[in-house]
């Protein structure tokens, strides 16, 4: 403010000091006022008077134009406001009054005789002259006195554009400003990769400052150029110093000239100079916006008469040549718009206009014109945006000239687009409101108009690029390709050579022996790796290779068969942990499969593959697979040690684990399996190992089950049995062994159970039925104790006969199937003991409800949620199971709050009743006391306070009358139709949203809020808490606030949506009281609370409907004066005929700001 008054302060003593020395220059009737045609000005309308400076014989850029502004552009102004007038955008009440003052564009005089018509005149508004350096100085002066200022005709400098609007708040301008010219040439360069250009202005104005000053000083202020010259004069001697540096520094290059004449004379240098190669590009900026009006303006290269620069010369052909490479950036302006409005003639009545009213300009002093000037319908529009920012200042604040001549208002409220003459006028905030083009000429004739190639604009400061035509006629000149901003040789042509390989032959030799030296060492390096690689491995392979001579065998008698009896003598001592053990040890002594051998001092497991899979010599991968898995070192997988293939049979030796496997522990009946806490860190770590082995290279187990899960003798569960599918392919597979196969696996397999291969799907699936077992503490599966016995008779003389059995077995099942499917699905108490074959079928065929075991948890404290996991991974279809990865983490969610580690467990219990006993009572106390909190602030929420402390002393609320209250009842208008566009979603998130809003209103008066129900909402205010007579001023105050909070209340996902409410006020006697039992609820009864709602429903969108009673307590018992409005008597449902009012404000809100 400081600098602007400094400013306003020397021009004004400077504007005095000549009056006072040369005495008033301007003539006698130089200050012109005019209002509107009408004879008088009814005393009921509003007239705004602006002021004009108009420049009287003013020279822009050097071009003399004599009371150009008045004499074919003022016009405009009388035809903006009929059409303001006509389009509703202004009351016919808002009148004008025109004053206007001749100016020969001198910054001192302009801003004394502005002062002067401020003071004088009383000037509400200023339309600034056509003058370059006049509308800044100005600028400042109706800042100071906030008046809107509106700027038009060819007022393109940066200093008017401000991206905060600080330094010229009350501007009102729809004219393009050279900072965007300059920010849109950046953008075209950058976007066809012209990273080096040049930019040469000229200027020979002498005092006056030329678009070309103004736009050199916007491009330094953005960018850094690559060379740039400023020529004063073309003939001059340094013009040939200029072309030489353009020709070694620049192909992209940026004309800016003041004087056409002087351009062609450049353009000739140019082509003697040999710059008119397709190598160059030339940008012509349009800074005086001639060629945004007129597309058909002759080009700079034709020469219209001898008095121009020279003699005519004859090189017109010359000086097109640079204009066939030439590109025009100008301001786009279409005058098409002039006939999308119906406006034909348009220039015809802008003369007309300035001999008639406001300004009766004679010939003799505005001559004699016969069509307006281009810009005159720049001033159109300038004074059409002017009355639409009156508009919306109006709607806010009234019609007063607190309002209009607010000028930092009218700027903020100068937002609206609108379709005017010259086009769709948006304004942004730096007060851009045109988009740039790139044209050139069609043929390169002078009769041909320019064409539009390319358009650039800003979009809330997102540039965007759009081609107006094909792009291959932008270079069509130049092969269709992009001109570099640099040539390929450089700019001097020196980066190309020919014989580049005899100029660097030292080089290039270098290179190849270095090339051919670094090949065979990279060949050598390779080589030896390889062989360092393959000595490794055989090394690793001693790793996994157990010699037969260091297997020593248990001398230890096996029993014949596992049967019942031996699980009743487990069962008989469940807590007996060794005699488990020892019965396990015995049990894998020696097996059909597995033998318990000694190998360097410990106890191993020996599985033997017979001789037929030790005829199979290993191949590579097999090696491979076999180093991998003897480097396997997990917690959770059992130890690979290696195979032994100098014995009799292929061995594979794998770690000794005590306590055998999960299957024999099961059916052991032992009390540490029952134990919850053993079983979640059983499956936990189940699951590690199967997540290790899924990330591994083996990528799964694929024979995942209860008896391939060990137990060591900490307790800990290993994974065992994978990898190896070679070794197993060589054998029988058993029809027990796939009952824990996935049914995809199943399928794939033929007639001899051939084995396949598995998938990490079909793990999971196995997964889910060793789970089930470890829930159940039983077999997955019901199965014949015939089935047991066959299948544990390994003698080897019998195998052949169980086959051939077994076959013959399948063969008749499989013909009374349905039956016995049909028998399982009435089953509904237990699962029906089934034979191996017969689960293996029906889960091979699926179906709409496939076969899968039944969950029976034994255990206590089992978390519910592990058998909706159980069930996820045994679906049907393979890539609806979840992943080993979501289970471990589902198994997290579900065990977050307790130990799952078995040691720590023992340890924990122990001092968990030792030492966190009595910290368990405080913190159950504290919960208890939390929750006791919170039910009352949820009760309070529900009930008032003294009815909710009666409640929770056990008493009986009684109904309770009171003599007078207000009742307030609102509903949302047409939220059918509005919840019909949404979704129910949005709809809660909206209602939400709203009233939030009204209960964070509610909270500043005495109202209780009763209910809402859907879009209604109940509100009483003189209860459950008497306030003698101030209940209705409290409602009254609180629905005023609820509709001024709509102002600002949007809709996210309808923005062009408003919430309309329609509220009701009654006053009078009621009954509150707590009704029901289960939910009770705080209601309202009487014939007031019918009043209220027939006041709402009867009442309009964003009014306040009140009765009589509510109106006479507003008045005897308010401290501030209501604005009531009489509606007189109205039918009223149920109610016959009432006298109702409209409350519409206070003295407080000044009458109500709501839509």
């Amino acid at each position: 403010m400081s600098n602007r008054i400094i400013i306003f302060i020397g021009m004004f003593c400077a504007y005095q000091l000549t009056k006072c020395q040369t005495q008033p220059t301007m003539p006698s009737n130089s200050i012109h006022e005019f209002t509107t045609p009408s004879t008088t000005v009814a005393t009921n309308q509003t007239v705004i008077k602006v002021a004009m400076l108009v420049a009287q014989n003013d020279t822009d850029f050097g071009l003399p134009r004599r009371n150009s502004m008045l004499r074919d552009s003022a016009g405009a102004i009388p035809l903006a406001l009929e059409q303001l007038w006509a389009d509703g955008v202004l009351p016919k009440s808002v009148n004008f009054s025109f004053e206007w003052v001749y100016e020969k564009c001198n910054e001192a005089t302009a801003m004394g005789f502005t002062y002067q018509l401020i003071r004088d005149f009383g000037a509400d508004a200023i339309i600034a002259t056509s003058c370059m350096d006049v509308p800044p100085m100005l600028g400042h002066l109706a800042a100071n006195f906030n008046i809107p200022m509106i700027v038009l005709g060819q007022s393109m400098m940066s200093k008017l554009a401000s991206s905060n609007n600080a330094t010229y708040p009350s501007l009102l301008n729809i004219v393009p400003n050279y900072k965007y010219m300059a920010k849109g040439l950046i953008e075209l360069f950058q976007f066809f990769n012209w990273t080096q250009f040049a930019v040469v202005i000229q200027s020979d104005l002498g005092n006056v400052s030329g678009g070309c000053d103004y736009l050199d000083n916007d491009i330094d202020s953005q960018i850094t150029l690559n060379y740039k010259a400023r020529i004063f004069n073309v003939q001059s001697s340094d013009t040939d110093s200029i072309l030489i540096s353009l020709q070694q520094r620049a192909r992209i290059i940026l004309l800016c000239f003041d004087d056409k004449k002087q351009l062609r004379t450049f353009a000739l240098h140019l082509f003697d100079n040999r710059m008119n190669t397709k190598d160059y590009v030339y940008i012509l900026p349009d800074y005086d916006m001639t060629l945004s009006f007129n597309l058909s303006l002759d080009p700079f290269w034709v020469q219209k008469s001898s008095a121009d620069l020279n003699a005519l010369d004859g090189r017109d052909a010359d000086a097109e040549a640079i204009g066939r490479l030439a590109f025009w950036w100008h301001y786009d302006i279409t005058l098409s718009a002039l006939s999308n409005r119906n406006y034909y003639g348009f220039y015809e009545r802008v003369v007309n206009r300035t001999y008639g009213w406001p300004f009766f300009c004679a010939e003799s002093e505005c001559g004699a014109v016969s069509n307006g000037s281009a810009y005159s319908i720049i001033l159109y529009d300038a004074i059409y945006n002017y009355g639409m920012a009156l508009n919306e200042s109006f709607k806010q604040f009234g019609i007063r000239r607190e309002t209009y001549r607010n000028g930092s208002l009218l700027a903020a409220n100068n937002r609206k687009p609108f379709m005017g003459l010259t086009g769709y006028v948006t304004v942004e905030t730096d007060q851009n409101t045109r988009v740039f083009v790139l044209s050139n000429r069609k043929n390169n004739s002078k009769q041909s108009p320019l064409r539009i190639l390319m358009q650039l604009g800003w979009t809330n400061g997102e540039l965007n690029v759009t081609m107006r035509n094909d792009s291959a006629l932008m270079w069509s000149s130049r092969g269709g390709t992009v001109p570099p901003a640099v040539p390929p040789c450089g700019f001097d042509g020196n980066g190309c050579t020919v014989s580049v390989f005899e100029m660097y032959k030292g080089y290039f030799l270098s290179g190849i022996a270095l090339f051919t030296l670094i090949f065979g060492t990279s060949v050598f390096c390779i080589v030896y790796l390889i062989h360092e690689k393959i000595v490794a491995n055989r090394k690793s392979n001693l790793l996994w290779k157990v010699p037969f001579a260091l297997l020593n065998r248990q001398n230890q008698k096996r029993p014949k068969r596992t049967t019942e009896q031996s699980h009743h003598s487990l069962r008989s001592n469940q807590t007996n942990f060794s005699a488990l053990t020892h019965t396990t040890t015995c049990s894998l002594a020696q097996s059909k499969h597995f033998t318990l051998y000694v190998y360097n001092g410990e106890k191993c497991i020996v599985r033997t593959y017979g001789p037929t899979a030790l005829a199979m010599p290993l191949s590579v991968a097999e090696m491979a697979e076999c180093r991998t898995l003897r480097l396997f070192d997990h917690v959770n997988l059992n130890r690979f040690l290696g195979l032994s293939l100098d014995g009799p049979n292929l061995l594979a030796v794998w770690n000794f684990c005590a306590r055998g496997s999960l299957k024999d522990v099961i059916m052991s009946g032992s009390a540490m399996v029952r134990d919850v806490v053993f079983v979640q860190s059983a499956i936990k770590e189940i699951c590690e190992g199967l997540h290790f082995l899924h990330n591994s290279p083996l990528q799964f187990h694929g024979q995942l089950k209860s008896s391939a899960c060990l137990i060591n003798d900490r307790w800990q569960v290993k994974i065992s049995n994978f990898g190896l599918r070679w070794m197993k392919s060589t054998q029988k597979t058993q029809i027990k062994d796939l009952l824990w196969m996935a049914p995809e696996q199943l399928r794939k397999m033929g007639d001899n159970n051939d084995l396949v291969d598995g998938t990490r799907q079909s793990d999971i699936y196995s997964l889910a039925l060793v789970l089930t077992e470890m829930v159940n503490m039983a077999p997955c599966w019901q199965i014949n104790d015939d089935d047991d016995e066959a299948d544990s008779d390994d003698s080897e003389d019998g195998q052949a006969v169980q086959q051939e059995n077994a076959a013959t077995s399948r063969r008749r099942r499989r013909t009374t199937m349905a039956q016995q499917r049909g028998e399982q699905r009435r089953s509904t108490g237990r699962q029906r003991q089934q034979n191996a074959d017969e689960i293996v079928y029906l889960v091979k065929r699926g179906g709409l409800i496939p076969l899968r075991p039944m969950i029976k948890p034994s255990l206590d404290n089992l978390n519910p949620d592990l058998i909706h996991l159980i069930r996820d991974c045994w679906v049907e279809l393979p890539g609806e199971r979840p992943t080993i990865e979501k289970v471990r983490q589902k198994l997290r969610q579900m065990n977050a709050a307790r130990s799952i580690n078995l040691m720590d467990h023992v340890f924990g219990m122990l001092e968990q009743y030792a030492n966190k006993l009595e910290e368990d009572v405080h913190e159950r106390t504290r919960e208890l006391e939390e929750e006791k909190r919170k039910s009352e602030i949820l009760l309070y929420r529900m009930m008032p306070r003294q009815v909710a402390n009666s409640l929770k002393l056990g008493q009986s609320v009684e109904p309770e009358h009171f003599e007078c209250v207000t009742v307030f009842f609102s509903d949302i208008v047409q939220f059918a139709a509005l919840s019909h566009q949404m979704r129910p979603l949005q709809v809660v998130n909206l209602m939400n949203e709203l009233y939030t809003t009204f209960d964070a209103l509610i909270d500043e008066h005495d109202v209780y809020k009763v209910e809402s129900i859907g879009d209604g909402y109940l509100c009483v205010s003189g209860l459950p808490n008497r306030n003698g007579n101030l209940h209705a001023k409290e409602c009254a105050d609180m629905a005023l606030k609820f509709l001024n909070s709509l102002q600002n209340f949007r809709i996210l996902d309808h923005p062009n949506e408003r919430i309309r409410l329609r509220i009701g006020l009654h006053s009078g006697p009621c009954v509150a009281g707590v009704v029901g039992l289960s939910m009770p609820r705080f209601c309202l009864f009487g014939d007031t609370v019918n009043t209220a709602s027939r006041m709402e429903t009867s009442s309009s969108a964003n009014k306040i409907h009140i009765s009589k009673e509510t109106h006479n307590l507003l008045i005897e018992n308010s401290d501030r004066a209501y604005i009531i409005e009489s509606r007189g008597e109205v039918i009223i449902k149920g109610k016959g005929v009432m006298e109702t009012f409209w409350l519409l404000g206070n003295s407080k809100n000044g009458g109500g700001t709501w839509p």
